[in-house]
């Protein structure tokens, strides 16, 4: 590996560290709304979920790997939903497994408008193999060893309103922060910092542009303190209800290339690459991102309430 390699990825290993669990990376969250906001799953009356899988900057050492599922059930008459989520993401020498159950409500507040409330409660399980990263001092008892596996728990919070044609969420991702720190030795620290809250800001709406052509644009905002605001800008199309493909522009220098097929009505799979053509792409050969997505799976013969997916 090249010293301004070694270098970058040193730097991001450190900083995540450091600083405490980063959020989760996922460029096809329009197609699945609960890996980013709890109040999501609150969207249908009939069992549905996801899974994914992202390799981050491929052919660089230490880059970002993340995998997920999601599946949520509805209860009784489906205005109340609970769900779980399963992630796991690794990078550099930092791995966390996050398990998460949610609750999720849903108000109807007009015809075929709901607003929904969603809550996650979460155990993370963060361990980071500090042995392994190369140091300019001999010793450094910070980086003598690896850390023990550290659980500490987190939560997640989410509004959402919706219709069959449009949508708009706002959720905190990690209402605490945690992180491992060194004070002679190693301890896992749980606490409330209200500079490091992430608030996400979604939203999306389908325009029919002709008995077979859909327009699907939607966006979504990240904002964290000492951070510059992210702002995604996607365009999906979809044929037939059926193909779906388009682009997303990150201002983190990211342009990404979507494409979905509906399998049958209960799956579809989706792909997504992310090229980034600032500092990062000139040491990596983009992301990939693939995501299973199943819907209606009707457990009764009461009638659905489509979920947004664009």
């Amino acid at each position: 590996m090249n010293k301004k390699k070694l270098l970058l990825i040193s730097v991001i290993c450190i900083s995540v560290w450091s600083y405490g669990q980063n959020q989760f990376n996922v460029s096809q969250y329009m197609l699945h709304h609960t890996f980013i906001n709890p109040a999501a799953a609150g969207n249908s009356n009939a069992l549905n979920g996801a899974m994914f899988y992202r390799n981050q900057w491929t052919g660089m050492s230490g880059a970002p790997a993340t995998m997920g599922i999601n599946l949520n059930k509805p209860l009784g008459s489906g205005k109340a939903t609970v769900g779980g989520t399963i992630m796991h993401d690794k990078i550099g020498v930092n791995k966390n497994f996050e398990f998460s159950g949610l609750f999720a409500y849903r108000l109807k507040v007009g015809l075929n408008k709901y607003l929904n409330f969603g809550l996650s409660a979460t155990v993370s399980m963060i361990q980071s193999n500090l042995a392994g990263v190369e140091t300019i001092q001999e010793n450094d008892p910070v980086f003598s060893a690896n850390t023990p596996t550290f659980t500490m728990p987190n939560s997640k919070f989410g509004i959402y309103y919706f219709t069959p044609k449009f949508y708009v969420g706002f959720a905190i991702p990690n209402l605490l922060e945690n992180k491992i720190v060194y004070d002679n030795a190693y301890k896992g620290k749980t606490s409330f910092n209200p500079e490091n809250l992430h608030y996400y800001l979604q939203a999306g709406y389908s325009i029919a542009l002709s008995d077979k052509w859909d327009l699907n644009p939607s966006t979504l905002i990240k904002q964290v303190s000492g951070a510059p605001m992210q702002i995604d800008l996607n365009a999906q199309v979809v044929y037939n209800k059926k193909v779906g493909g388009g682009f997303s522009f990150r201002t983190s220098k990211e342009l990404i290339g979507l494409i979905n097929f509906q399998i049958t009505p209960m799956f579809k799979l989706a792909y997504a690459y992310d090229f980034n053509w600032g500092q990062l792409g000139s040491y990596s050969r983009g992301s990939h991102e693939i995501m299973l997505i199943f819907q209606h799976l009707q457990l009764s013969s009461r009638p659905v309430i489509e979920t947004p997916r664009f």
